[in-house]
Order: structure tokens, then sequence, then C-alpha cells
């Protein structure tokens, strides 16, 4: 029976390694079935049903980490989901140009693996015993990896060299923020019984709503807007993300500081 191995990343960097190692993975270990998803995640496509069932059913997880990817929701987010079928031992995350001291929050948990000989050959061999009998013998295992390790060396070693130093952009807009949010909630809300939960379609409306009375000058006093945010607030604290209060706080102060003082400020 094939070791599944799921294969996760963000952004385009992270895509091409991560493609990498899946086309190098089945070379040395014949036994191994890669999962990699080739479409951009980060474009909030709707492959929701199809991706949890291979998160579920995977023997193996990889997370693929670049420097520009390591708060990304859906790194998190199947970092998370891996984690609760697996052991977390094989939950690991493959570091491209970083290192564990480069990592924060709930990525700190699992293990990690420097992209090195000798710590990717640890990794390859946590895979190469989850094969059971398809596993290959310590010796052979060893000439294996030593026969397949330059050629994956030298292609991520390509891509990282051909690589924009800056990455891709670390400032992202507050709408694609927004929309890559609201695709998680769509992921949870489908894969919950609860029926209390708040649909985050309704947080989105209440935010374009803030964004269109800002632009057509609807509000002209700093009370008119607390009225809505605070009814904000509490939808996002019942929605499951409260990283949407970075979103409205910015856009708070955003207003603030275009908007005319009025008699009913003073």
């Amino acid at each position: 029976m094939a070791t599944k191995v799921f294969i996760s990343w963000s952004g385009e960097l992270s895509r091409q390694l991560a493609e990498a190692v899946r086309e190098w993975l089945p070379g040395a270990l014949q036994f191994v079935k890669p999962y990699f998803t080739p479409e951009d995640i980060e474009k909030g496509a709707r492959w929701g049903s199809d991706i949890v069932k291979e998160l579920e059913s995977s023997d193996i997880g990889i997370v693929c980490l670049t420097h520009t990817n390591t708060d990304s929701p859906w790194i998190l987010f199947e970092a998370g989901a891996l984690s609760k079928s697996l052991e977390k031992s094989r939950v690991c995350g493959v570091l491209f140009g970083l290192d564990t001291t480069d990592l924060k929050g709930p990525l700190t948990i699992f293990q990690h693996t420097r992209f090195q000989r000798a710590d990717f050959k640890k990794l390859v061999k946590t895979i190469n015993a989850a094969g059971g009998e398809a596993k290959l013998e310590d010796n052979v295992f060893d000439s294996v990896f030593d026969m397949w390790w330059p050629r994956l060396e030298e292609k991520v070693t390509n891509i990282l060299n051909s690589s924009n130093p800056d990455g891709e952009a670390s400032n992202r807009s507050e709408r694609d923020i927004l929309e890559e949010i609201l695709e998680l909630s769509r992921l949870n809300t489908r894969n919950r019984k609860s029926e209390r939960e708040i649909p985050p379609e309704i947080i989105m409306e209440l935010v374009e709503g803030i964004e269109m009375m800002m632009m057509k000058g609807g509000m002209r006093s700093t009370r008119a807007i607390h009225f809505i945010e605070r009814p904000l607030m509490m939808l996002a604290d019942f929605s499951g993300h409260p990283e949407i209060h970075e979103l409205i706080f910015r856009m708070r102060s955003r207003f603030e500081m275009e908007r005319k003082p009025t008699k009913e400020d003073t």
C-alpha cells in the first residue's frame, strides 16, 4: 500500500520548491504517493472537499516554509489539520533559507528540517519507516538517498538562486487578506456541525458597508463609527476569526485621519 505524503505550500516560491520535492520523492522512495495541488491556494480556489479528504488520509505531512509564508493562514490551517490526524513527529516543516529561530506562533510546536543533506535525510528516513513492508533496508536506503540527493539539491538551489530576493509581496492588500480568511471560514463551516456559528459572509458585508459609508461621507463623527465597530468586533469573535480585528482597526484609523472634524466631536 502506498504511503501518502501531503505537501503543503503557500506562495510562488514555496510552490516551486514543493513541486520539486513532489517530483523527487517517488523517485527515491517508489512506494510514496505525494499529494500536491498546483493551483495557487493564495487565490482562494474552491478545493475544500478534496483537500480535506487528502489531509485526513495522509501518512506524512511536509510543509514547505520560506521567508514569505510562515504566517500564511493556509499554511497554519493545513499544518493544524494534519496534526489532528497524525502524530506531531509526522508533520514536518522544511525550512528553505530559514532557521528555527525565524518561526513563531503555532508552527513552533512541530519538528522542522533545514534543507541540508544530513537534516533532510532524517526526514526522508521517517517517510521510509512509514512504508511498512515496502520500506527500504537501511543499507539500501543510504545508497538510494546518496544517489538521489544531488538532483534535489541542485534543483532547489537553482530555484532559490533565481527567486526575487524580496520574495513575494509582503504587504498584501486588505481585500486579499479578507478573502483568504473568508475562504478558510467557509471550509471550516462546511466541516462543523455547530448551528450557532455566524456565516463569515455577514462580516464581509459589514466591512464592505463601512468602506462604502466612509467613501460616500456617510459617517461624520467618531461616535457613528463606534456604533458599527462594536457589533462588528463581536461578530468577528463569534465567527472564530479575531484576525479581522486588525483589518477593522486599520479601517477606523484611516477614517479618522481622512475625515474632517464636526461639531459632534467637540
